[in-house]
């Protein structure tokens, strides 16, 4: 039996029985926070050993709990399907997770709002604030005992009623709804029922759509619009539903990008139909990959005829979709041939930002509510790196949770004690502070994706200095283990011969080009002059890198610094050692740091605590995952 210190709400019983689970990724992308579907029957799992409604089933990777939602379970037929939220699985590689059961006094914890990406039940009796409606010709829209009902009521023509979400989804995401159909009139037709993604301001602009139509919804149809290509396509009766009218079934539509271009595919009940794929083309790029909304609509024909009626829907989910999707692997059930091997861990799992800007450091959260949340992940920002203390760690999980929720992932900045200058201090504190982070990541609810630590620059002791630089980084490896991403700072005057030692015990190393020094390089070839051999020692020690400089206020919409950005990006371009470019405001950094007095003549680059004690704000520009 496996144990995890995380598990919630056991109602002070113990879980008796737990089973690992194997996830194998057959995309080729590293996934992060994918929503995998567990599905238990008699074969792999005895339901006589857990709760009778699967309240006390768990899931667990490493020492932090997952989200989980039990889409079914059914004792009776020994059925169940448990959608479970796994924070990484490495490109081709295989994740492990634990699912716990055999706890009778636990209580339920299933979570569809925090498994997947947008989940709506349809509780009460009216939308909640994250759709939008539209009515006409007499069509009405009613929620009652958790259905969502588009009724078109009328003998008219295009009787039409339709609900879409207030967010927005990327591609690669999979809308999933619930429903059934039910005719009013003498047409056996029925409703046109119509589902998908649509353009976030006017649906016929942009549309990934299936339509069904006629008794039992015997035909299907895509509609499909990219208005970049000005291109549209509607293939039509390609498969059949073919359900009895009033049964339950789901339909879900997936929408996602391979080799540059869209491609959709079609699940009824979780299967997938391969008469429905489609992929664009060059000359027939008709599905659109720019963000949309979720789009449920039900209409009459135009040819007035009496084929009235409902579509109702139980519940609606978005999740997100690649093509070859993760295999589950019971242990007990696993192919004796079949191995299972460890993949490397998924540290670095930034990935290419749509805007400029890839990461942001944060060191107040009290200026960021949810809505500035969402505002960075929708600038192209996907990588928060937050200030960490002792004392705060806790007041950041909600922070953490929303930023988690907007597919941001978060990192935990370390720096000096601000209370002592004394590096034996400083080298203590960051060990305390980490280990509060690691706990808190056991017991939170949304856990640090990685760690940032600077480095004493070993100005004015560099072989003390620098060899303690070390034991911090051989204690922070220790401590993160394969957990977290560690990252290190690294200062314009840090030796080169420590480099390796550095790369030993890092994922990854920031090149800082500036000092609190005005004399720091600013230009396109004086940066990489005064980095050109650190680049060196970091290639040679097969580690990744950002390259940090120094700008002014404004540098958003400053052609200069636009420029610079572009030309490193362009010098660096086949560089598998070069990670991005990190920006820092200079007159943020000078005047948050803690510069200590000095004369003239003892002048010098600062100290580790001068250097590293920033209050303000940091950007990291054009953070990309390299092969």
């Amino acid at each position: 039996m496996q144990t995890c210190t995380a598990l919630t709400y056991s109602g002070g019983g113990e879980w008796n029985y737990s089973e690992e689970i194997s996830i194998r990724e057959n995309s080729g992308n590293n996934l992060i926070n994918y929503q995998i579907p567990i599905v238990l029957n008699s074969s792999n799992f005895d339901f006589s050993l857990a709760s009778s409604e699967g309240e006390d089933i768990r899931f667990s990777s490493g020492d932090k709990q997952l989200q989980h939602w039990i889409e079914e379970w059914n004792v009776a037929r020994e059925e169940a399907v448990v959608w479970v939220k796994v924070p990484s699985i490495a490109a081709e590689g295989t994740a492990k997770i634990t699912m716990h059961y055999g706890n009778p006094d636990a209580t339920d914890i299933s979570s569809s709002a925090s498994t997947f990406e947008f989940y709506d039940d349809f509780s009460g009796s009216s939308l909640f604030g994250n759709w939008e409606s539209y009515t006409t010709g007499g069509s009405e829209l009613k929620v009652s005992n958790g259905v969502c009902n588009l009724i078109v009521p009328k003998f008219h023509p295009e009787d039409v009623v339709s609900i879409k979400s207030k967010d927005e989804f990327p591609v690669n995401s999979m809308f999933v709804a619930k429903r059934k159909k039910t005719t009013t009139g003498t047409d056996s037709r029925g409703p046109v029922i119509t589902q998908g993604f649509v353009d976030p301001q006017r649906e016929t602009k942009n549309q990934v759509l299936t339509s069904t139509e006629l008794q039992n919804e015997t035909k299907v149809i895509w509609i499909l619009e990219n208005s970049k290509s000005d291109a549209r396509y509607f293939p039509r009766d390609l498969t059949a539903v073919n359900v009895a009218e009033g049964d339950w079934y789901t339909i879900g539509v997936a929408w996602y990008m391979e080799d540059e271009f869209g491609k959709i595919a079609w699940f009824k009940n979780g299967v997938r139909d391969s008469r429905m794929d489609l992929a664009a083309t060059e000359e027939n790029n008709y599905i659109p990959v720019t963000d949309m909304k979720v789009y449920l609509f039900a209409s009459t024909y135009s040819d007035v005829s009496d084929n009235t009626g409902y579509a109702s829907f139980d519940y609606v989910y978005v999740r997100k979709f690649v093509s070859e999707e993760p295999t589950v692997m019971f242990a007990g059930t696993m192919a004796e041939e079949e191995t299972v091997t460890e993949a490397e861990p998924v540290r670095i799992n930034i990935t290419p930002a749509s805007g400029l800007i890839s990461a942001i450091r944060i060191f107040d959260t009290a200026d960021y509510d949810d809505t500035a949340i969402v505002d960075l992940k929708d600038s192209g920002i996907n990588t928060v790196m937050l200030l960490t203390d002792g004392d705060n760690v806790w007041n950041l999980e909600r922070f953490v949770k929303k930023a988690h929720d907007n597919d941001m992932q978060v990192y935990a900045m370390i720096f000096n004690d601000p209370k002592s200058d004394s590096d034996e201090d400083n080298s203590v504190y960051v060990k305390d502070v980490l280990e509060q982070v690691m706990d808190y990541n056991s017991k939170s609810l949304s856990a640090f994706d990685g760690v940032n630590i600077a480095l004493d620059p070993c100005s004015e002791d560099p072989e003390e200095a620098c060899a303690l630089n070390l034991l911090i980084l051989e204690d922070a490896r220790e401590i993160a283990g394969d957990k977290l991403a560690v990252a290190i700072d690294i200062p314009s005057s840090y030796a080169l011969a420590d480099i390796p030692a550095v790369s030993a015990n890092a994922d990854l190393i920031i090149l800082q080009t500036y000092s609190l020094d005005e004399s720091y390089p600013q230009t396109k070839d004086e940066i990489i002059d005064s980095i050109a051999s650190k680049m060196g020692e970091i290639r040679i020690s097969d580690s990744k890198a950002l390259i940090g400089i120094a700008v002014n206020e404004g540098f958003m919409t400053d052609a200069d610094v636009q420029s610079l950005l572009e030309e490193l990006q362009d010098y660096y371009a086949e560089d598998t050692a070069f990670m991005g470019t990190s920006i820092v405001v200079y007159e943020d950094y000078e005047e948050y740091s803690m510069i200590p007095e000095t004369t003239e003549e003892s002048k010098g680059i600062p100290g580790f605590s001068g250097l590293f004690a920033i209050i303000g704000l940091l950007a990291v520009s054009y953070w990309q995952k390299r092969r």
